[in-house]
């Protein structure tokens, strides 16, 4: 009888022992857990203030393209009303080339669609050599001498007759006009090319559009004595 209540007090004493050590290791595992859930709580905090000042760096980012999308408006605005011999034409006409591809690179980075056209054009300098400028996007509303300005990165000479509300080219990449001969464009259609009756500022661009500058003759009636 002693020795069964023995082995019942030892049973009771290992048992004891035992939730006492399950106690303590559950404290233990408590305090762990109370450690880390601070720790995540801290974590969300810190991603949560990172997420906040994401989104007002994405909105001053937005703000910012838009505002730079404003500055080529106005400066693609200038340069269609403005002699090229002025001072302020060269950097103005460079510069709008310029802005226009940085805004298309950094609307990419930010993810931000932006509405352009796809426009190709043709130069032929009348000598045997032209060249095609393929890959090209174009701001909706610009019109071919803006177009051509921007795609020649600002490399084109004229003169702005106010009264018209048009530009003469003089030249495009110093390949100038002479007595003899003058810079066509034109406008490619289904049935072929055609001669643009009007200067470039009157003839909008669309997506699609496909057009040319040649470098030529002209008979008594000034119509070109050649075609793209």
């Amino acid at each position: 009888m002693m020795q069964t209540k023995g082995t019942f007090y030892g049973i009771v004493t290992i048992m004891v022992a035992l939730l006492l050590i399950s106690s303590s290791l559950a404290m233990v595992y408590y305090g762990q857990y109370q450690q880390e859930a601070s720790q995540n709580q801290q974590h969300v905090y810190e991603l949560d203030s990172t997420l906040k000042d994401y989104r007002t760096l994405a909105g001053d980012y937005g703000s910012g393209l838009s505002d730079l999308n404003s500055s080529i408006s106005l400066l693609a605005n200038a340069v269609s009303s403005m002699n090229t011999s002025t001072p302020a034409y060269a950097h103005a006409s460079t510069r709008l080339s310029t802005l226009w591809s940085s805004y298309q690179i950094l609307a990419k980075l930010n993810g931000s669609w932006i509405p352009t056209y796809s426009v190709k054009m043709l130069v032929d300098y009348g000598n045997g050599t032209s060249r095609w400028y393929n890959t090209t996007a174009i701001q909706p509303g610009w019109n071919a001498y803006t177009a051509t300005v921007v795609l020649l990165n600002g490399r084109v000479e004229a003169v702005w007759y106010q009264q018209y509300g048009e530009h003469l080219v003089e030249a495009i990449n110093d390949k100038v006009s002479g007595e003899s001969n003058a810079w066509f464009m034109w406008t490619y259609q289904k049935s072929g090319w055609e001669v643009s009756q009007t200067g470039a500022d009157a003839v909008q661009i669309y997506n699609g559009t496909v057009y040319a500058w040649t470098l030529c003759g002209y008979d008594t009636s000034f119509n070109p004595t050649c075609t793209p």
